[in-house]
């Protein structure tokens, strides 16, 4: 249930707070008044998407705020197990949008994200736009309504094997433009034969590219290799080899007198070892030098072959090795192209089979579905003050279809508001009010099964009235039972029948249009009745509310 809502520079609301009972509420106000900004703020706390243009003029930011009790609304609280978001207190969500763009939201003070606000909304609330019966007429809309009804995972199996059905689909056609084509064929072999040819190993040109710059600086290392040299071994100046020589023959003398000595001895022992070995090294690393013109030589042409390649596959040097096998693995793939093609034809052919199957259940469900709705649709037809309407929903399977990711149905719903006409395409015989009446009939009938606490109608009682509009009154009332209903509505037959009835006023001052939300007592509401009758300060008019509240 929705305890309160509280908004701050939302549109041309600069502050309201509002607290909500069980049972049936109304928002009425003057045409164009913001009504339905309550209703696109609720939306934004349920992960509506939300545009820099809502926020107030001059404002940097509009925040937004609702209080939920779950107290009978256990898949919300478990989804709120589930994420780590729960509370034993119930539920507040808020959300922030920012005026520069952008927004954020927060689940029980906790930052969370607009897809999990939009999840959590799903179990929380239900609304019904205004122009929902419009849709109506549209055989896609039409579908999405009968899906309410039909098992999720049968759903979401037949858009796997569509997308399987793409992929398969796709892995043939790319191989039949490769392998179609001679002149492609030919030139992916030579493209493979100079990769060949050249034969880069991987971490290849990284080494060259060291190679390179080493024999470059050829001259700076043999200077530094027999400055080294010298540091350690030198007959003409004093040097580590010789120092370590002169410490040993000291320590000699005396390293029987102490065992700390002795292994003072064996450490210099060992180092003068290392340096040996180490003078050994450097001679050898001078003998190794290769002649340094045609080393470098023999690099750059390396090197440039390395980079030519490259720029001609629009590649990075180090990923030739890489394009090299994969050129050799379609090139081997496209060598035996009958044993390939067969291949890749058979994963398509078990693709769109998967697919037909999945496609097959689907129907089945959408048929038992389409039979159960329609009763429903029938039943509550008869309180909106139609018991001699039909309703069809026909599923009609097409032969031969290609594979789409809602199956291989048509949806259609049929209608006939008197007996004796054949019913026909809803959007051919069915009047606005009699679109209305049904939409609102299949809003309640379709609604998916997350156990919503609050369910809001924005004035989707357009084009009714007379006695019709009492009936639809009553009927949003009873969608009330057991939780929360609201409904934006300029029928005063309608606003009659709430348990709780809100006002929303527009006003202008110092330049600005401000609107306010007041919740009614008694005598307003007569007034507000009134109001939506004719007038206000009518004397009938007054007398009929009197006379609608109180059969109501």
């Amino acid at each position: 249930m929705l305890r309160a809502l509280a908004i701050r520079h939302f549109a041309i609301i600069e502050s309201a707070e509002l607290e909500f009972q069980p049972g049936f509420s109304v928002i009425s106000g003057e045409t164009g008044a913001g009504k339905s900004i309550l209703i696109d703020a609720l939306g934004l706390l349920l992960g509506d998407r939300a545009s820099a243009g809502q926020v107030a003029a001059g404002q940097g930011q509009a925040d937004l705020s609702a209080e939920f009790d779950l107290s009978d609304q256990p898949d919300a609280g478990a989804w709120l197990k589930d994420q780590d978001l729960h509370e034993d207190e119930g539920l507040i969500v808020r959300r922030v949008i920012s005026a520069e763009g952008g927004s954020r939201a927060w689940i029980n003070g906790r930052s969370a994200t607009i897809r999990q606000l939009a999840e959590l909304g799903e179990k929380l609330a239900e609304i019904h736009g205004q122009h929902e019966h419009q849709l109506l007429s549209r055989p896609a809309f039409q579908r999405e309504i009968l899906d309410r009804q039909v098992d999720e995972e049968i759903l979401v199996e037949v858009r796997s094997t569509y997308q399987a059905w793409q992929q398969a689909s796709a892995a043939l056609r790319d191989f039949e433009r490769d392998c179609g084509d001679p002149a492609q064929l030919e030139l992916l072999g030579f493209q493979h034969r100079e990769l060949e040819t050249l034969a880069l190993q991987p971490g290849e040109y990284e080494a060259l590219e060291q190679e390179q710059e080493r024999i470059a600086r050829s001259d700076e290392v043999r200077d530094s290799l027999a400055r080294a040299r010298a540091a350690l071994d030198d007959d003409a100046a004093p040097s580590a080899r010789g120092l370590l020589l002169e410490a040993l023959a000291a320590l000699d003398r005396v390293a029987g007198l102490d065992p700390q000595l002795t292994e003072l001895a064996k450490l210099l022992g060992e180092a003068r070892i290392n340096v040996d070995e180490a003078i050994r090294g450097l001679e050898r690393a001078g003998q190794d030098e290769p002649d340094g013109a045609q080393a470098l030589e023999r690099v750059n042409r390396r090197l440039e072959k390395c980079l030519d390649l490259a720029r001609k596959h629009r590649i990075r040097p180090e990923q030739l090795p890489a394009l090299t096998a994969e050129l050799g693995e379609r090139l081997a793939s496209l060598g035996h192209q009958d044993e390939r093609r067969e291949i890749l034809r058979n994963d398509l052919d078990r693709a769109v089979e998967n697919w037909r199957c999945a496609a097959a259940q689907l129907s089945q469900q959408r048929r038992k579905a389409a039979e159960t709705l329609a009763e429903r649709v029938a039943e509550r037809l008869s309180k909106l003050g139609m018991s001699q309407s039909r309703l069809i929903i026909d599923v009609e399977p097409r032969s031969g279809a290609a594979p789409a990711p809602h199956g291989h149905d048509d949806i259609g719903i049929r209608f006939s508001a008197n007996p004796g006409q054949p019913p026909q395409a809803l959007q051919k015989v069915a009047s606005g009010g009699e679109l209305s009446r049904i939409s609102l009939a299949l809003m309640i009938s379709a609604r998916a099964q997350l156990h919503a606490t609050a369910r809001v109608f924005d004035e989707v009682d357009a084009g009714i009235g007379g006695e019709t509009a009492h009936a639809v009154g009553q009927f949003l009332r009873e969608a009330a039972e057991g939780g929360q209903a609201f409904c934006v509505t300029h029928l005063a037959q309608v606003a009659a029948r709430a348990d709780h009835h809100f006002r929303v006023e527009k006003s202008s001052a110092a330049g600005r249009t401000r609107i306010s939300i007041k919740s009614l007592n008694e005598a307003e509401r007569e007034q507000e009745v009134a109001r939506m009758l004719g007038s206000r300060d009518s004397a009938s008019s007054l007398a009929h509310a009197r006379e609608l509240l109180a059969a109501s």
